[in-house]
């Protein structure tokens, strides 16, 4: 939910700062949507889009979606402020020159000017989508003979003993292939992916139906993992009776690394590497529902760093830049493996702390905070002194949901800060402090 003083600067026509501080964060275009028209639109989305401002702020969002996408755009987006999803969906977009782009979205909804609306995240996708149509395209041209493929082929017994392979599979596993003949698959399988490899090949032999494209982990014989994708039949003898499968795969290692790099984009910060808003509602909303099961509690650290502005004003965005990274990396050595350490953008981190049996805990995380923060940071030649102020709020005291926990703890950073900076406040309600 948006805060009032957010708000007011909307209001006072000063979106600029936030636009640029959220951008920064997500790594995607950002815009806000009430009653069907645009409200706010940041600056990567324009320069997305192809639209100033002022031919964006006011038309309606979906004249700008693909004709053939704006049903499935509008029943996704519906889904997803419902509560009834919570993943992104894709989409192909118009740009002002006429390109068609496709892009990545994901909406919540929060409260703007006393409405509801929505809030969108937009990430150009275009070129992936082209990478999935062209390795779609090569997936065709590698259904060719054996004597022509590059990618691995096989040939297993009933029992899953290779009984052939091609140079590309002994190439693709780091094996001989005398080495590889008589070798059963479970031998460069991972752990994890060995019973799901049995049940594909078992379907196969069940239905009498290939398998195609599907993925699995190989250990090569250097211990190195990669990422293989295969299509698998059934392999017959002159009889027509099935004697074993054979296989065509490959190496998809820099598909997924690709892959994983998008999600990184869309989930993480890119300056402190660090989970960014969409990844916390996610951490707090899977956090809720374990503390929901146990009983037990959630705590949510709002934080701010004291006068962080005089550091960009003095010595340049550059050394402030170097200081939210350390500040980032000295928060994660604070916190459990389990904690989640956010950047919401500009100064502000937030600290999620599940499965606590009492506030006292997130008091004493708080502390060590507090604590650490003071401790001088060397970069660029200075010994910067900061301090911070965090505000605590704990589920179910607090609040029960995501955006509840997350202005409560906002609130209590704020008299935090009217209280002297460098301290802790708790959230409390009713004029009866905890």
């Amino acid at each position: 939910m948006l805060e009032a003083d957010e708000e007011d600067r909307f209001e006072r026509g000063e979106p600029a700062e936030l636009a640029e501080a959220i951008v920064r964060c997500a790594g995607v275009g950002i815009y806000i949507v009430q009653d069907g028209r645009f409200k706010f639109v940041s600056l990567l989305f324009q320069e997305l889009s192809g639209y100033a401002e002022h031919e964006l702020l006011g038309t309606y969002c979906l004249d700008f979606v693909h004709p053939e996408d704006r049903e499935a755009v509008r029943s996704n987006a519906v889904a997803c402020l419902k509560g009834r999803s919570s993943l992104p969906y894709e989409y192909r977009f118009v740009k002002k020159n006429g390109d068609i782009i496709w892009v990545l979205e994901r909406v919540t909804s929060i409260e703007y000017g006393g409405k509801r609306a929505t809030l969108g995240s937009f990430m150009d996708i275009t070129k992936y989508k082209e990478l999935q149509e062209a390795l779609a395209r090569s997936e065709q041209r590698y259904r060719t003979i054996l004597e022509e493929i590059q990618d691995a082929y096989f040939e297993v017994d009933l029992a899953g003993n290779i009984v052939f392979a091609n140079d590309s599979a002994c190439h693709h596993l780091g094996y001989s292939r005398e080495d590889l003949i008589g070798m059963n698959y479970r031998a460069f399988i991972a752990d994890e992916d060995v019973d799901a490899v049995y049940q594909a090949f078992n379907r196969v032999y069940r239905t009498g139906e290939p398998s195609r494209g599907f993925g699995y982990r190989i250990i090569r014989k250097d211990g190195s993992t990669r990422f293989a994708e295969i299509s698998v039949s059934l392999l017959k003898n002159a009889n027509g009776d099935v004697i074993g499968f054979r296989g065509i795969g490959r190496d998809i290692t820099e598909y997924k690394q690709l892959e994983q790099k998008l999600a990184d984009i869309a989930t993480h910060d890119s300056l402190t590497g660090l989970p960014n808003r969409i990844l916390l509602n996610d951490r707090i909303a899977v956090g809720l529902a374990q503390a929901e099961r146990s009983g037990s509690k959630l705590a949510v650290m709002m934080l701010d760093l004291d006068r962080f502005k005089d550091v960009n004003d003095t010595l340049g965005h550059s050394v402030g830049d170097n200081l939210l990274k350390a500040v980032a990396e000295r928060l994660q050595s604070l916190v459990r493996k389990t904690d989640t350490v956010a950047r919401l953008g500009g100064d502000e981190f937030v600290l999620v702390l599940p499965q606590i049996s009492q506030l006292e805990d997130a008091i004493k995380i708080a502390q060590k905070v507090l604590k650490a923060i003071r401790k001088p940071f060397t970069l660029n030649g200075y010994d910067l002194c900061i301090t911070t102020s965090i505000g605590i709020a704990v589920y179910p005291e607090d609040g029960k949901d995501v955006d509840a926990l997350l202005k409560n703890a906002d609130i209590a950073m704020y008299w935090a800060k009217e209280q002297g900076r460098d301290a802790y406040e708790i959230y409390w309600d009713n004029g009866a402090r905890r």
